[in-house]
């Protein structure tokens, strides 16, 4: 049986995308167990992870169309998806930390960089693609996420990328819904410090969109791993769900503007794996690190997985092969025309459609900057 290799993109001639626009999803710590299996039969009859029965009774084990309609009725028919492992395609970390900060520098600068290890509260030395369009080619980009460490992760101070996120205002837009969400997020209690609640950052996101429509848009979402960090299934499984819910409205909301409409790549994925069984609320190092402790081995971290959709994306469905978190930034460029690798000989090479599926070309060599 042929199977597309993976978000083709046209790269025979990608002059031909050059009026293209992008949006990228991520979905912190969402396990692909849960993309591809729905809820896990272990954990969601456990007392110590569900205390609350009644977010979830709709959901069952092996029906993840249950838990991600969107994702499952839509972008798996008309575009591909790619990391289910019991189906022989898998999408992986090479970074050694496998947590938040390295996994958002690997995705959206295309390689691992071994001096970023935590999720320290530093300006990321490294350019992102994202930058790299911004200054390079002019695109306009704008980023909404709701972990307050992402303005570090594209270090708006060197890159002036448009970055709204943690519990931050929205003050590039004046309109009576902007003023009201504003006021609103200071009026909602927040479940954790560093994460803003996702429907702010949907809501700034989605309206942005609509007034402005920049050409690159990415929008990050974390209440699913803060939930699972917490032992909470039933609130991770929630989130996951909202998450599916808003990819439903972002890609009809797409569709209805004329500027985006039939020429749009969605991209969706995630920053770092997680733990199995016992261990699912968990993830991190698994491999040794000098002058680090001993991993505790979380199994399971280095696993993500990708989704797209687009007039560009064949509608292949699950794709076999073997993929890397890295190669999302090339993939992205891509998508506009532009040849990210070209100009970051450290990122690995774009997903390409056209060729039966093989390991993906290498990691891009590591960073050679002396950061912390």
């Amino acid at each position: 049986m042929w199977y597309w290799s993976l978000f083709a993109l046209l790269l025979l001639s990608t002059t031909a995308l050059a009026g293209n626009k992008v949006v990228l999803v991520s979905l912190d710590g969402v396990r692909w167990q849960e993309v591809f299996g729905g809820a896990d039969p272990q954990l969601i009859v456990s007392p110590a992870y569900v205390k609350q029965p009644q977010l979830i009774h709709t959901y069952t084990p092996g029906q993840p169309e249950q838990l991600m309609p969107f994702l499952h009725q839509t972008v798996a028919r008309q575009g591909v998806l790619a990391g289910d492992r019991t189906q022989s395609s898998s999408v992986t970390v090479t970074n050694p930390a496998q947590v938040s900060y390295p996994g958002y520098q690997e995705l959206l600068a295309g390689f691992a960089d071994p001096k970023l290890l935590s999720n320290a509260d530093i300006p990321n030395p490294n350019h992102t693609v994202l930058e790299w369009l911004a200054t390079q080619h002019s695109r306009q980009v704008a980023v909404f996420g709701s972990w307050q460490l992402l303005p570090q992760i594209l270090n708006t101070a060197r890159s002036g990328l448009l970055v709204n996120a943690g519990f931050m205002p929205l003050q590039q837009l004046h309109s009576e819904r902007v003023h009201y969400l504003n006021e609103l997020q200071l009026k909602t209690p927040a479940s954790f410090a560093a994460v803003r609640p996702d429907i702010f950052t949907q809501e700034f996101a989605l309206e942005y969109l609509r007034q402005k429509q920049p050409d690159v848009l990415y929008i990050a979402l974390g209440e699913a791993d803060d939930f699972a960090h917490q032992q909470q299934y039933d609130r991770y499984l929630q989130a996951i769900h909202h998450h599916d819910a808003f990819l439903a409205e972002l890609w009809r909301t797409l569709q209805s503007l004329p500027a985006y409409r039939d020429q749009t790549t969605l991209l969706i994925s995630t920053d770092h794996g997680r733990g199995q069984a016992e261990q699912w609320h968990r993830h991190g190092q698994t491999a040794a690190l000098p002058g680090y402790p001993a991993p505790e081995g979380v199994a399971g971290s280095e696993q993500i997985w990708y989704a797209a959709l687009g007039p560009d994306i064949p509608a292949a469905g699950l794709v076999q092969g073997e993929f890397l978190q890295g190669q999302l930034a090339a993939t992205l460029a891509a998508c506009l025309g532009l040849d990210y690798r070209a100009a970051q000989p450290r990122a690995a090479a774009a997903l390409e459609f056209s060729q039966p599926p093989q390991l993906a070309s290498g990691t891009a060599p590591v960073a050679d900057h002396q950061g912390p």
